[in-house]
C-alpha cells in the first residue's frame, strides 16, 4: 500500500511526503512481516528517507507443547529488525541547564536553559538486529549500529570530518501480544546493551576516539477491557554511557532524543537530546464504528546528563487520535492531535502537533 505522510509540528513547520509499505508471510510463518520506505519534506527544508522492516524467518510459532516437541527437528525461528536513513535537518539545540563547558568551547549561551541556538545537520545511519527463537516467547541474539554525522551549529561550531560511531551488542526481547501491529493485549520486552566506538570526540585529555556504552530498554502493556477497550502503555528509556564527560556539542547526533511521532507525541523530536532519555507514554484504545477506532493519549518524559544530573520540569504530551484499519493484519491509518507544556518560549506559539501515518506509536 502507499499512503500520504503529513506532520505539523511549531519547530519544524509542515511536512509532507509519502510512505509505502509492504505486509506478508514468509513460509511456514503465522506472523506477518513488513517492509516499509517513507520520506518527507519540510517548509523549514528540513528532509529525510528512511527504509525498514521486521522479517520473520523459520517455523511457525507454536504452543509451548509444540515447541519442546519440535525443537530438536525443526530449526528455530528468527527475526531480522532493520532501519536505514538520511536525513538533512535545520533544527535548534536546547539545552537543558548552563554548562560551563561549553562556554569554554567559544560558545557562550548554548545550553542555557530556554535559550536555543540553531544548527544544521546531515545523519546517516543504518542498524540491524536478528533476535533468534530461545523459547515460546523469548529470542535473543546479535545487534549491530552504524551512525555518520556532520554538522554546524550557528557557525560557531562545525564538525572538521565526518563523525562515526560504530556499536556491536546483543539484544534480548519477550513478546506475547496477539499481534504485531494493533495488539489488544499481552506483553513486549526489548533489552539491547552495546558497545560503541565513536571517532575523534572532545575529551578533557583532547581529540581522541572514545568508547560509550549504549542501553536500551522498551516496555509495553496491553490490557483488554469490556466493551472491545485497550488500556496500553509503554515505559522506554535510552541511554548513553562514558568513563569521562564528553562534550554534548561534540556528541550530540549520537545522544538519545526525547519525542516525535512515535515517541512523546507533541514534543518535536529535535528539540531534546541528552545522555538519558526516559519517557512513560499510554493509550486508551476504543472502537468507533466499522473499521474506525479512536485513542486518548499522553505521555511524560525528559532527558538527563548522565555527569551532572539536573532535575528539570519533564516535558508532558497528550491529545486524540483517529485509526482506520485497512487490511486483515490490523494494520491502521493513524491521524493524532497533539499538545505539549514545552514553554511557549522554545516553541514560539505553543500550537498543536499533527501526524498523519501508518501504524500505531507503539
Amino acid at each position: 500500500m502507499g499512503i500520504p505522510v503529513v506532520i505539523y509540528s511549531p519547530e519544524s513547520t509542515w511536512e509532507f511526503g509519502a510512505a509505502a509499505q509492504g505486509y506478508f508471510c514468509l513460509p511456514n510463518q503465522e506472523r506477518t512481516s513488513l517492509m516499509q520506505l517513507d520520506g518527507t519534506y519540510s517548509l523549514n527544508h528540513q528532509w529525510y528517507i528512511n527504509a525498514q522492516g521486521t522479517l520473520y524467518f523459520g517455523k511457525k510459532k507454536h504452543t509451548k507443547q509444540h515447541y519442546t516437541t519440535l525443537h530438536h527437528t525443526t530449526p528455530p525461528s528468527w527475526q531480522l529488525q532493520f532501519r536505514a536513513g538520511y536525513s538533512d535537518r535545520p533544527a535548534t539545540y536546547y539545552g537543558v541547564y548552563d554548562d560551563p563547558h561549553f562556554a569554554n568551547e567559544g560558545n557562550m549561551g548554548i545550553g542555557m536553559l530556554r535559550q536555543g541556538t540553531p544548527y544544521q545537520m546531515q545523519r546517516g545511519y543504518l542498524h540491524v538486529q536478528a533476535p533468534i527463537s530461545v523459547g515460546k516467547d523469548w529470542a535473543v541474539g546479535p545487534m549491530a549500529d552504524l551512525l555518520i554525522a556532520q554538522y554546524d551549529i550557528a557557525g560557531k561550531y562545525k564538525t572538521p570530518s565526518p563523525l562515526v560511531q560504530a556499536a556491536l551488542g546483543a539484544v534480548a526481547l519477550y513478546d506475547s501480544r496477539d499481534n504485531t501491529f494493533y495488539p489488544t493485549q499481552g506483553i513486549f520486552f526489548k533489552l539491547s546493551a552495546a558497545a560503541a566506538w565513536t571517532s575523534e570526540v572532545d575529551i578533557p585529555e583532547g581529540q581522541q576516539a572514545a568508547i560509550n556504552g549504549l542501553l536500551s530498554a522498551d516496555l509495553r502493556q496491553f490490557i483488554p477491557l469490556p466493551h472491545n477497550l485497550v488500556v496500553a502503555w509503554q515505559l522506554k528509556t535510552q541511554m548513553m554511557l562514558s568513563d569521562c564527560f564528553i562534550s554534548h556539542i561534540t556528541m550530540y547526533p549520537m545522544l538519545p532524543r526525547l519525542g516525535g511521532q512515535d515517541g512523546l507525541r507533541g514534543v518535536n523530536s529535535d528539540m531534546f537530546r541528552d545522555d538519558i532519555m526516559m519517557a512513560l507514554q499510554a493509550e486508551l484504545r476504543f472502537p468507533i464504528w466499522s473499521i474506525f477506532r479512536g485513542a486518548v493519549f499522553a505521555g511524560i518524559g525528559d532527558v538527563y546528563d548522565y555527569h551532572n544530573w539536573h532535575w528539570a520540569v519533564p516535558k508532558v504530551g497528550y491529545g486524540v487520535g483517529l485509526r482506520a484499519a485497512i487490511n486483515k493484519a490490523k494494520v491502521n491509518i493513524r491521524f493524532d492531535v497533539a499538545h505539549s507544556n514545552v514553554d511557549p518560549r522554545w516553541n514560539h506559539i505553543n500550537a498543536y502537533s499533527f501526524y498523519l501515518t501508518a501504524t500505531e506509536a507503539f
